[in-house]
């Protein structure tokens, strides 16, 4: 009988400090299950440090029976979630899991989400319950980011939902095949698909080694690229708006019309006009600024860029 065959794809950026640390987890939970078979995918998203020295001495020198180790290294930094595209893309395990070489998506939880997985799951979710260095600032946008984002789209995802999930080889295809959108939010679009899935928690560890590579200008980013992904009620927004607008503006050229055909003279409406000016340019900016970003991930699509391009791949 064949062993059942795991991929783990691994995505690094500038993690020299702690890439041993972590591999030295990973691996004392690995050898935990000879029953089964490990690739290691290693995804190192253009890192300028030593990292890709490590993972190289990790490939040559660190092979055991069940784990094989791969190595994909970009020609640049392509983000997060393309390492995580590419890591899927060359996976050929019947299950494929997704998790961060930072510390903070512990191994010790693998075991469980392969059981949910042999239960008959495509696809499985780990929820973060706390994470050891949050800020009360990040608690606070990843709450608002959620409760944003189900109101905006007609798929409710899980929230707290992270980057450390696991996907059936099936999940795997459809990703490949359909989802090659230049503007990414995997974990949504996994939670969009409906095949069938579990949720597990997790507790995040402090980070031990190095520095967080998203800073809130990357979380921003990416909370734009899942509203945007997912949702068209900016655009439907912003159509009201201008719709009441356009209500209010018929209102005042009514009122207008009416003292000037009885002869009356309107009152003095320097103020008014300014309180008017102001706000219809308002409305205008904020209007355009919603179609100018939907503008901006259309081109990017049809630009058809690449998602990542490989430097190099080590079996």
């Amino acid at each position: 009988m064949n062993k059942q065959n795991i991929s783990i794809v691994i995505s690094l950026f500038n993690e020299e400090k702690g890439v041993i640390h972590f591999w030295n987890s990973l691996e004392s939970v690995l050898i935990s299950m000879p029953e089964r078979s490990f690739e290691l995918i290693w995804v190192n998203d253009g890192s300028t440090d030593g990292t890709q020295r490590l993972i190289d001495e990790i490939r040559k020198e660190k092979s055991l029976n069940n784990i094989k180790n791969i190595s994909i290294e970009f020609s640049k930094n392509f983000g997060h979630e393309s390492a995580m595209i590419a890591g899927i893309d060359n996976a050929s395990g019947d299950a494929i899991i997704c998790i961060d070489s930072d510390g903070q998506h512990p191994p010790a939880e693998i075991p469980k989400m392969i059981n949910a997985f042999n239960e008959g799951n495509d696809i499985v979710l780990m929820q973060r319950l706390e994470r050891g260095d949050n800020s009360y600032v990040k608690k606070k946008f990843s709450k608002f980011f959620y409760q944003i984002i189900n109101y905006l789209s007609a798929i409710k995802f899980e929230e707290n939902s992270t980057d450390f999930f696991l996907v059936s080889n099936r999940i795997k295809v459809i990703l490949a095949s359909n989802f090659r959108d230049r503007n990414r939010f995997i974990r949504g679009f996994i939670q969009s698909l409906g095949f069938s899935k579990s949720k597990l928690s997790f507790s995040a560890p402090a980070r031990e080694y190095g520095e967080s590579n998203y800073s809130y200008l990357m979380l921003l980013k990416l909370a734009f690229n899942a509203i945007f992904s997912f949702s068209n009620k900016p655009l439907r927004i912003s159509v009201l708006l201008s719709a009441v607008f356009i209500l209010f503006t018929l209102g005042m050229i009514g009122y207008t019309l009416y003292t000037y055909l009885n002869g009356t003279s309107a009152p003095s409406g320097y103020n008014t006009i300014i309180i008017f000016m102001s706000a219809s340019f308002s409305i205008l900016f904020v209007t355009l600024s919603i179609l100018s970003l939907y503008f901006e991930k259309l081109i990017q699509e049809m630009r058809k860029r690449p998602i990542y391009i490989i430097k190099q791949k080590n079996d």
